[in-house]
């Protein structure tokens, strides 16, 4: 995933804004309110460039991706232009011009650190990923779920009530609820179905992170088909004893009007319900967990060298985290002093399932020891 300008430049390119004096940051506001701006650059770290892998197949479609308008201005983490127009816009639902920032002026950098974001915007660019459908139901289907409902407040006309509300999904892909009959957003649903849930992807941090809004119609579950679904919600959230008691019922929202996906920086847009309804759940998401939790336990090191031999980052490295991972790769948060970003590592071949998770990551390796091999070879003749 793409990271907002200022966010990780000490990662991936060597130049960074300053952010710990808060008298800097008063000065940079004053000139900026004068119509003015500058940018104060200083070496920080080196990028190696490893060489892509442009396997773009299989490469998921960027439905409805528009990136910021900033006067020529570029991500520093991926090399994207601000002004980018769209590459598919029959996708886009909802048109915007991007975010304009007044008084940006085009950002000054030296042939060297525009062609390290180059490599790195090409390395990115190359990485396969799910389809944002597949990401959208991934989401979705987390365990013990928890998502933001926001309704039509009955005692408050025109103003929406929003509700934190434990939910799980049919078969598929839409929400389903256990609800009692004394709770606010239940009295406003009966009385106006329509509603927006927002689900963040486990582990959510910040703006680099993903997150799915379903916008639709809420309605009871009638008939035979309720007690399916309860138990379909109990076996999400284990806990739940609850839902069987008699003033609690099932709904379900019904009918998907809109669904919008926000991956991260520059990566949002819309999904029409008929893609979201069609894709299907990563297949490792069952599994995901328990092989992020070891890696991320036992194996920082590799790791580190994926991200500095795959990717390209040098230089000291603070921390690493497996964050997401899936059938084509997974991405790693990488954090350098006050600064962390998401970067992604794409498998050799794509993986399905469990057994062959480990395959993968060995293969990884193996091609991580054979670059390293290569560098330290370089560095020795140079000596």
């Amino acid at each position: 995933l793409s990271i907002p300008p200022f966010f990780d430049r000490k990662i991936l390119e060597g130049t960074m804004l300053p952010r710990s004096s808060s008298l800097f940051f008063l000065i940079v506001v004053a000139l900026v309110a004068s119509g003015s701006a500058f940018l104060l650059s200083s070496p920080l770290s080196h990028v190696r460039s490893a060489t892509p892998s442009l396997r773009a197949s299989r490469r998921a479609p960027k439905f409805g991706m528009r990136a910021l308008s900033a006067s020529g201005a570029s991500d520093p983490v991926t090399g994207t232009k601000f002004t980018e127009e769209n590459p598919d816009d029959n996708k886009q639902q909802s048109k915007g011009g991007g975010h304009a920032v007044p008084g940006a002026v085009e950002e000054k950098i030296s042939a060297e650190t525009q062609a390290k974001r180059d490599r790195i915007k090409e390395h990115q660019d190359s990485c396969e990923r799910p389809s944002w459908g597949e990401v959208a139901q991934t989401i979705l289907r987390q365990k013990e779920a928890f998502g933001t409902l926001a309704t039509n407040s009955k005692t408050k006309a025109g103003f929406p009530m929003a509700s934190v509300v434990g939910f799980s999904t049919d078969k598929q892909g839409k929400p389903i609820f256990c609800f009692s009959t004394m709770s606010a957003h239940t009295v406003n649903l009966l009385a106006d179905g329509r509603a927006s849930l927002c689900v963040m992807e486990k582990g959510f941090v910040g703006a680099a992170d993903a997150r799915v809004t379903l916008m639709g119609t809420v309605s009871k579950v009638e008939g035979g088909e309720e007690e399916e679904l309860r138990k379909a919600y109990m076996a999400s959230h284990a806990g739940a004893y609850w839902a069987q008691f008699g003033d609690f019922s099932m709904y379900r929202m019904e009918e998907i009007e809109q669904v919008s996906f926000v991956g991260g920086f520059a990566r949002a847009g819309s999904i029409t319900p008929e893609e979201y309804l069609a894709s299907s759940p990563d297949p490792l998401e069952a599994f995901a967990a328990p092989v992020m939790n070891h890696m991320n336990e036992d194996h920082t090191d590799a790791l580190k060298d994926y991200v500095r031999y795959i990717v390209g980052v040098e230089g000291d490295i603070d921390k690493v985290e497996m964050r997401r991972l899936d059938r084509l790769g997974f991405d790693i948060r990488v954090t350098k002093g006050n600064d962390s970003g998401l970067l992604r590592i794409p498998f050799e071949d794509e993986v399905t399932q469990r057994k062959d998770v480990k395959t993968a990551i060995v293969a990884l390796s193996q091609k991580v020891g054979a670059l390293k091999a290569k560098a330290e070879k370089e560095d020795s003749k140079v000596e």
